[in-house]
């Protein structure tokens, strides 16, 4: 018995892709719930990725309920440490029509510093469905892919698996006018291109600035910048 061992094994795989980390969450395999206590990752091509099983609850329909994103886990969490933690409510901000939860209040500060570097792709919703099926189909953390640090988020299996396949088809699905600054182009009828490092995120789309003076004025009228809510993603 002294070397037994517990009976959640390996719950959660971690597979690396080239540079596509993969994190899927395993069902237990006796009562098809999840788990409800952080297991051990397994890692594979020398990673060293951590990360939380995710449980299942009632807990989570009422999230769901109240617009709370990635089921309360933490995105900064996820995105800094590789790891599936909870938020509480005591902890919570809100942003792009979601409400997001922390365990405490230096992540809160952290996502709220940069919150376009830490919420999922296209809001949560399968960047998969929105290129092979023009649908906006929301995604779930049980079915989940980190790459180039962004967290995708994916109905199922079948999306998760095309993503695995060809991810850079589908990680920019998100990046609104190409990644051209949409304030220029008002302001000043000219294509600018923005820089990664200064975003921000409206209707799950990603606009790029190339100063921090682009990114305010996107803010204070983003009805006046925004791409038409009917416009292709990409």
């Amino acid at each position: 018995m002294l070397h037994q061992r517990p009976r959640l094994r390996s719950l959660l795989t971690a597979t690396t892709l080239s540079t596509c980390l993969i994190i899927a969450p395993q069902a237990d395999a006796q009562s098809g719930t999840r788990a409800p206590r952080p297991t051990p990752p397994a890692a594979s091509g020398g990673s060293q990725s951590r990360a939380a099983q995710p449980p299942a609850g009632g807990s989570q329909s009422r999230m769901a309920q109240a617009k709370i994103a990635m089921d309360g886990y933490c995105p900064v969490c996820v995105i800094d440490m590789k790891k599936w933690v909870r938020g509480t409510t005591q902890f919570q901000a809100n942003y792009d029509g979601k409400t997001y939860l922390f365990p405490g209040e230096e992540q809160k500060q952290v996502f709220l510093a940069d919150p376009a570097k830490y919420v999922p792709a296209l809001g949560g919703d399968c960047t998969v469905c929105s290129v092979n099926m023009s649908q906006r189909m929301p995604g779930t953390v049980q079915h989940s892919a980190l790459y180039g640090g962004r967290l995708f988020l994916f109905p199922g299996e079948e999306q998760k698996a095309a993503f695995r396949a060809d991810p850079k088809k589908y990680a920019n699905i998100d990046l609104a006018m190409n990644g051209l600054c949409s304030v220029c182009r008002v302001e000043m009828q000219q294509d600018v291109p923005g820089k990664p490092e200064i975003a921000t995120v409206h209707q799950g789309l990603r606009y790029l600035f190339p100063s921090d003076d682009q990114r305010k004025m996107f803010l204070a009228n983003p009805a006046k910048y925004a791409v038409p809510n009917n416009a292709p993603l990409n």
